[in-house]
């Protein structure tokens, strides 16, 4: 069985130094997909989606540091539980309900994203630079 760091799985992407697991598929095989990551010292919350999509963010909302490992699960992504800022999969904030109509503040906001890939029942991150499809599998693919 995979563990948290064990490179095993991933033996046959190029650099396996860049991808780490981070969880097995089985622990997002939950009514609310939502777990808790830390990965090297970083507070994550990996998260699967509407979508079917996962998504590696960061734990914290930017706003006043609300653990999005309590926020809702919705519309492929994490509401935060304190004042609702939306985060997609991507890290990004796509709504923030307290703002005017018009206001575009929210395209500005943005937590941190790592990349994910799913594949024989483990869910791996990349920690390096770069584009990381460019040594394991399409984004996606299982």
């Amino acid at each position: 069985m995979p563990q948290v760091g064990d490179k095993s799985a991933i033996d046959q992407f190029e650099d396996t130094e860049l991808w780490l697991v981070v969880a097995q598929s089985s622990e997002l095989d939950i009514p609310r997909p939502v777990i808790p990551v830390t990965l090297r010292g970083q507070r994550l919350v990996l998260f699967r989606d509407d979508d079917g999509k996962l998504g590696l963010i960061g734990r914290n909302c930017p706003h006043r540091g609300a653990d999005l490992c309590y926020g809702r699960l919705e519309d492929n992504g994490l509401r935060c539980p304190f004042h609702g800022w939306h985060f997609d999969r991507n890290g990004q904030c796509v709504e923030q309900p307290a703002e005017p109509a018009d206001s575009l503040m929210y395209q500005q906001i943005k937590v941190p994203m790592i990349p994910v890939v799913e594949r024989d029942g483990i869910v791996m991150a990349y920690i390096g630079e770069g584009d990381p499809f460019a040594s394991g599998p399409k984004e996606g693919e299982k």
